[in-house]
């Protein structure tokens, strides 16, 4: 079953997961402009505190594998 949550400040919006075929958690980042400017202080805590590092990156979508990290994702960048 999915779930869905935002921060209420409009910088992302979390769901997942779907099914599966979409087992994973998505980030998706809605304010662009809090992202650019945060950009280089996200990959690098993304780089120490997710397995593939940015490379959980795609696009303004931010996939993560399990709740654990997901919920540290959002708990970090709320």
């Amino acid at each position: 079953m999915s779930t869905l949550w935002d921060d209420k400040k409009g910088r992302f919006i979390a769901t997942g997961p779907f099914d599966e075929e979409m087992p994973h958690h998505y980030i998706i980042i809605s304010d662009y402009r809090w992202w650019t400017n945060n950009e280089p202080e996200i990959y690098r805590w993304m780089d120490e505190c997710l397995p593939r590092g940015r490379k959980h990156q795609q696009g303004m979508v931010v996939i993560i594998e399990n709740e654990a990290d997901a919920s540290n994702f959002l708990l970090k960048w709320q």
